[in-house]
């Protein structure tokens, strides 16, 4: 195997691990948001940051590699995908098969998470309205009239 082609491999390996060990924090993120710690959600946010400084180095490098492979194949490194490369190279199709499937978990448990905060956020939001009363309701009883509709929920009395 050629030597660009061994450091673009050994490249997409690294990759490989390093999105796994990216998809343990966000099932830890995961469970620290259903229990609504903040303080492990902050450190695990932390540790994924410095992840993702080091996906974002071995991604430059595999573009370095991606564009010497680029000009033997006569294409820009942009326009090559990781299926086009395992189709001409096929030592390279057992890591995009593992890749394929680590970014697809982590995008699964990232979507979770992302409705995670999303549901919180609304109940932040709807908290917020109570307390500070906000003119529109966020929920409305369906068998109330419009001029019902209209009038406010308030969790504090002003007149305390």
């Amino acid at each position: 195997m050629p030597e660009v082609l061994r450091n673009l491999n050994d490249n997409l390996k690294q990759q490989v691990a390093l999105y796994e060990e990216l998809n343990v924090l966000e099932i830890e993120k995961q469970k620290a948001l259903i229990a609504n710690n903040l303080q492990g959600i902050e450190e695990i946010t932390a540790q994924e940051e410095q992840l993702l400084l080091g996906a974002n180095h071995l991604e430059k490098e595999r573009m370095l590699w991606a564009e010497h492979i680029g000009r033997d194949l006569g294409k820009a490194s942009e326009d090559l995908t990781l299926v086009e490369l395992a189709e001409h190279f096929p030592v390279l199709e057992e890591v995009r098969l593992d890749l394929d499937k680590v970014v697809s978990r982590l995008q699964e448990v990232h979507d979770i998470n992302a409705q995670l905060l999303q549901q919180a956020m609304k109940i932040v939001e709807f908290t917020v309205g109570m307390l500070t009363h906000q003119e529109k309701n966020t929920y409305a009883h369906p068998h109330r009239r419009e001029n019902e509709r209209n009038e406010k929920l308030h969790l504090l009395d002003r007149r305390i």
